[in-house]
């Protein structure tokens, strides 16, 4: 197992609690929750994409037409922009009529379909309250697939396209859903515990787990440890091949660049409990 911070690269040492780094068309895309919306690095410079009041924007994934999903936390809203950034409509209820609560991060099922996590409330003590919601190919609706999660929030497809995987930050923990042929979810299995993935890092307290979450073109699972200032990288079998470390403790998720899995970019938070929530991104590569 190696453990690396080497070939780290600072992209924004100034970011309000950034989250959702998303590669496109050469530039890194990313969000700060305490900012106003979307930041754009173009190698050099970081600079404003995308503004939405009151959104708290946790999460960005491709969608089609060369689109972009944004995850509105505190507005507990999706948000659908154009190629250009331009806001095309707003979801903010399920096909039943139903408000979602916290909606955090994103995967895509391969077919054109979107899974959803809403969190709930980010509190140990509410009523576990995290859901997947499913936002299919070919309807413009999110469906509730799977719901009474203690803080849904990271999500990947596993490696054989049968699984919807999703980090159980508060429980921490990372549940197995098989999936349905219409994208429904079945019965939930447990997939994997932090502790067991990876020794305590001394300072972990109850809040410690989870966050973003992604299978790599490598093959290999990448895991968000928020609390503990790394990335756990393990394979199939859940065994750990390697730790990458930041200096934010609080590591809130990641994606990969344009060379696969030899660059990763990293977003974390130094103090999330306090304004104005710094953090930074970072691009490390192998």
């Amino acid at each position: 197992m190696g453990i690396s911070a080497a070939g780290t690269l600072v992209v924004d040492a100034t970011a309000a609690y950034p989250e959702g780094p998303l590669w496109r068309n050469g530039k890194l895309l990313y969000v700060e929750y305490a900012g106003p919306g979307i930041k754009i690095w173009d190698g050099r410079h970081s600079r404003s994409y995308w503004s939405g009041d009151h959104c708290g924007a946790s999460g960005l994934i491709a969608y089609r037409r060369n689109h972009i999903l944004v995850a509105c936390y505190d507005a507990n809203q999706i948000v659908e922009l154009d190629e250009i950034g331009r806001q095309i409509r707003v979801i903010d209820k399920d096909s039943a009529g139903k408000p979602f609560i916290g909606p955090n991060d994103f995967a895509a099922d391969g077919a054109g379909g979107i899974y959803v996590s809403a969190s709930g409330v980010y509190d140990l003590k509410a009523p576990i309250s995290g859901t997947i919601l499913y936002l299919p190919p070919d309807k413009g609706t999110l469906v509730e697939v799977a719901n009474l999660i203690h803080y849904s929030n990271g999500l990947a497809l596993s490696k054989d396209g049968k699984s919807l995987l999703v980090s159980e930050m508060l429980a921490g923990r990372i549940l197995s859903f098989p999936v349905e042929r219409d994208g429904t979810l079945g019965a939930r299995a447990v997939w994997a515990r932090m502790q067991d993935l990876a020794p305590p890092t001394g300072h972990d307290d109850a809040y410690n787990g989870p966050d973003g979450f992604k299978l790599g073109p490598d093959g290999n699972y990448y895991v968000a440890q928020n609390g503990s200032g790394r990335v756990l990288v393990v394979n199939e079998e859940k065994k750990l091949l390697r730790t990458i470390t930041v200096p934010t403790p609080y590591v809130t998720n990641l994606n990969f660049g344009a060379d696969g899995a030899k660059t990763l970019y990293i977003t974390g938070v130094f103090d999330p409990w306090k304004a104005p929530f710094p953090g930074a991104v970072y691009r490390w590569t192998k």
